[in-house]
């Protein structure tokens, strides 16, 4: 299915990516440097070579550390960072569907339903068509790290929490995003868990962990240091007005059957004016609902309701009549008087604590002169609700529709931002307030639904025979991949070109330090962005630091020191150079416009004290940098 789906991508992942843009050359570069990191300097994999003079700048924004296990190999073995790349964003969709078949069959579904999960959760618009998002189309180890706990809740076993935190880690490495959804699905099942039944037992819980769960974890904690450092030290703050939600991107899809039926409401302009594609498709949908208003075929058939006894329902009448005047009583004596209004009208007013105490004393005097008839059966009753509420959570416990129902709804909720209301009042808490653009969460609503659609599935097929089943999920499957499909996806050629200057440095005594020119034109950002990331790509051929540096964040000193290499070369530049310690100016004279050209060779020629020629190749130049 990743093959067809993700075509013509998957006929030609060496020399074609999904948009040619600022982030996809940043995702290349961060998966050239981690593995790079991997063999010369692992201890420090933050102190990435961009931005000099910072530190800890891999840190500026997602690391990618997880992906880079897989496209390090795939680097070395064929030194092309657009192979590497793609793979691992075509894995995800095998790693996403494998993972969510996994989280199904552990919650009880039979194997077609459990398929169906995971051609919803690796396919579906909201994550399928972010492929280009590489640290947003990997977040494979969510679904994994789920079915670890649910089987760890489930049959108690140590090797299932370890391997649930094994996971996590994981999946903190390979996408900080995926980090805070698996956190927020975890923690959401252990409180639902906790709330039907479950033992907190905390030390067994910890004891269970041990020493290896400790050290599973570790690298999780480890690669927060460095965030941590660069949220204080860039003073980082998100405001939760930052990227709202409309209500159009959860209609939006750009699959071919959706733009279709979109186009039958042209007025509408959903996906024109939607910000991103959150539409999970109707088929999932419609299948989550079955889960909900489907009856089950094992439901069991409810008893005969006995007669009424009505001495039994005057003395609970009256026991309830006595308990509510005490606590209307004990709430006038602390707070004060009690008034309740609908508009206009007084539905009660108590005012003086003496009115609710008197009318439970004659409750108590009421409830004594039917003792004869009724004896009270409070404190038998009291321990029949608890073992009522037992029984009650203990099939809920294990029913998955309740609980990834909540986290459907919890993560639309967020994913909608400040429209909703919930987003500006949790924004804040450690974890979320990472994540810059609220709609992502729409990842984790739909492995919700997902997972509903697959309880959905089981239940409307649960009077079929296993062929038939199996029949019905071949065609469910085969009618998803139509609903889900936008073949041929738009790609471009692309291939990363290093200049032969650049090359030509690598041969140089390290360390140094580069700077490149020229900048591109600050009035158009992604040409701006664009520039930057080409030079960080030219920065592969001998991974010294230099100026150059594009990511989430960007220094002020940077966008200073930018503002002022836009009148290379002048005293400031240079003298703003020298002060950095800059070694080496690379000038890429075809990169100016022919009126530029010989007026820049000018300008060089007259700071030749400071701008020293030391290597030409084609149009590319290597000055070396020294205060005259």
């Amino acid at each position: 299915m990743t093959l067809f789906l993700a075509y013509p991508l998957t006929a030609d992942p060496a020399g074609h990516v999904l948009a040619d843009g600022p982030d996809t050359r940043l995702f290349l570069w961060t998966l050239a440097w981690d593995t790079h990191a991997f063999t010369q300097q692992l201890l420090s994999i933050f102190d990435a070579n961009i931005y000099y003079p910072e530190r800890h700048t891999l840190a500026y924004s997602e690391n990618l550390i997880g992906s880079a296990f897989v496209a390090a190999p795939i680097l070395w073995l064929t030194d092309n960072p657009v192979l590497a790349m793609n793979i691992v964003a075509l894995l995800s969709c095998v790693l996403c569907g494998l993972g969510a078949h996994v989280l199904g069959r552990r919650l009880g579904l039979g194997p077609p339903a459990a398929v169906l999960v995971g051609i919803i959760f690796a396919f579906s618009p909201p994550r399928f068509f972010r492929l280009s998002q590489l640290h947003l189309t990997t977040i494979q180890w969510l679904p994994f790290g789920l079915a670890s706990l649910h089987a760890y809740f489930d049959a108690g076993r140590k090797s299932d929490l370890r391997l649930a935190l094994a996971f996590f880690t994981l999946q903190a490495l390979t996408s900080g995003h995926g980090a805070v959804f698996l956190l927020l699905a975890m923690a959401g099942l252990t409180v639902y868990r906790l709330a039907s039944g479950e033992r907190l037992a905390f030390a067994t819980r910890l004891k269970d962990a041990g020493v290896p769960g400790a050290l599973l974890l570790a690298p999780t904690l480890l690669i927060l240091i460095p965030y941590r450092r660069v949220q204080l030290d860039m003073g980082l703050s998100r405001s939760p007005e930052d990227w709202i939600s409309n209500w159009s991107s959860f209609l939006a899809s750009p699959s071919h059957l959706h733009t279709f039926l979109l186009s039958l409401a042209p007025d509408a302009r959903i996906n024109e004016t939607a910000q991103a594609f959150l539409f999970p498709g109707y088929l999932p949908l419609i299948l989550a609902a079955g889960a909900f208003l489907w009856r089950s075929s094992t439901r069991p058939r409810v008893a005969d309701a006995p007669r009424t006894n009505w001495w039994l329902a005057a003395g609970v009448a009256i026991d309830l009549s006595v308990l509510i005047s005490c606590v209307a009583g004990l709430y006038v004596s602390m707070v004060g008087a009690i008034r309740l209004k609908l508009g206009a009208a007084v539905l009660l007013s108590i005012r003086g604590a003496w009115r609710p105490w008197v009318a439970c004393g004659l409750f108590v005097l009421l409830r004594l002169a039917l003792a004869r008839r009724r004896p009270s059966e409070a404190p038998w009753r009291y321990r029949d609700w608890l073992g009522r509420c037992s029984r009650w959570q203990l099939p809920r416990r294990f029913d998955g529709r309740i609980f990834y129902g909540l986290l459907t709804i919890l993560s639309v909720w967020l994913s909608a931002g400040p429209l909703a209301g919930l987003w500006p009042l949790v924004y804040w808490l450690p974890g979320l307030s990472f994540i810059r653009v609220p709609s992502r969460f729409s990842l984790l609503a739909l492995l919700g639904v997902a997972v509903l659609a697959g309880i959905g599935f089981e239940r409307m097929s649960a009077t079929l025979t296993p062929r038939r089943r199996a029949l019905l999920a071949g065609c469910a499957g085969g009618i998803l991949v139509l609903e889900f499909a936008a073949l041929p996806l738009g790609t471009v050629p692309y291939a990363v070109q290093i200049p032969a200057v650049d090359r030509w440095l690598a041969g140089q005594p390290k360390p140094f330090v580069v700077a490149e020119l020229p900048l591109g034109n600050p009035r158009s950002l992604g040409g701006w962005e664009r520039r930057h990331t080409e030079y960080m790509l030219h920065s592969m051929a001998h991974w010294q630091k230099t100026i150059e540096g594009y990511s989430g964040l960007r220094p002020a000193l940077h966008e200073a020191l930018y503002a002022r290499l836009l009148t290379f070369p002048d005293e400031e530049s240079l003298r703003s150079l020298t002060e950095l310690g800059v070694d080496y100016v690379v000038v890429h004279s075809d990169l100016y416009t022919p009126d530029e050209r010989p007026r820049i060779d000018a300008r060089i020629a007259m700071f030749q004290p400071w701008l020293t020629l030391q290597h030409e190749d084609g149009a590319g130049r290597v000055y070396r940098l020294r205060a005259p």
